[in-house]
């Protein structure tokens, strides 16, 4: 990433003076902590970004970043620390005919409109109804697959009802072969923290067979 492409950036992320001084430091000496890999086997984007902990995951599976957008103005400072790569903002803003092209769209949708903690409003919450970007993305560039995420809560939201409308626009709107979500939770998987998460993910290619990992044990 240049400091040109920084600078320009900067004209729409409005980052500061000082830290568009700490990415010219960084860039110019190549110090950023998780680089994009030399070869690379696949393109995908990555939604409601947060600091990156999606990318890294897909960056270690072979994958390049071609697009990354998240709307918090202090998270978008660190992913591009750890990265060199600053997000596009709000994603209700963005032309989704102007992404780029890919092959796998990541996303952890906002899941305040489905915790057990939140209001649980759903589609009737502004924060629920982001889905739908991530539907006209999908639709508009038709990538092989997808990999969505979010809180447990949203497999019993109105008595299951919300799932089953984010699974029916998936399946029926967007033509994708969906299997079965899964609830996992990373203790489960060598991971320190008790975080369950349900997990959903679509294929373009309907011959494709996929199963979810099994817990590791460790």
């Amino acid at each position: 990433m240049s400091v040109n492409f920084v600078e320009k950036e900067n004209k729409e992320k409005d980052l500061s003076t000082g830290q568009i001084l700490l990415f010219k430091k960084m860039f110019s000496n190549g110090d950023i902590p998780f680089p994009a890999q030399e070869n690379t086997k696949f393109t995908f984007i990555d939604l409601f970004a947060g600091i990156g902990g999606m990318r890294i995951a897909f960056q270690n599976l072979g994958g390049k970043c071609v697009f990354s957008s998240e709307i918090d103005e202090q998270a978008q400072k660190t992913y591009a620390i750890n990265f060199g790569d600053v997000p596009d903002g709000d994603i209700t803003k963005i032309n989704e005919n102007e992404i780029p092209d890919h092959d796998v769209l990541v996303g952890g949708f906002p899941c305040q409109a489905f915790s057990i903690a939140g209001k649980r409003g759903g589609f009737n919450d502004t924060r629920g109804t982001l889905f739908f970007d991530v539907a006209r993305i999908i639709k508009a560039k038709q990538p092989k697959a997808f990999f969505l995420e979010n809180v447990k809560g949203l497999t019993n939201h109105r008595g299951g009802k919300t799932l089953a409308t984010i699974l029916n626009v998936l399946k029926n709107d967007l033509g994708y072969i969906v299997p079965e979500p899964q609830i996992m939770n990373a203790k489960n998987f060598g991971v320190p923290q008790n975080r369950e998460r349900i997990f959903i993910v679509g294929f373009l290619d309907h011959s494709i067979e996929f199963e979810f990992p099994t817990p590791t044990g460790i």
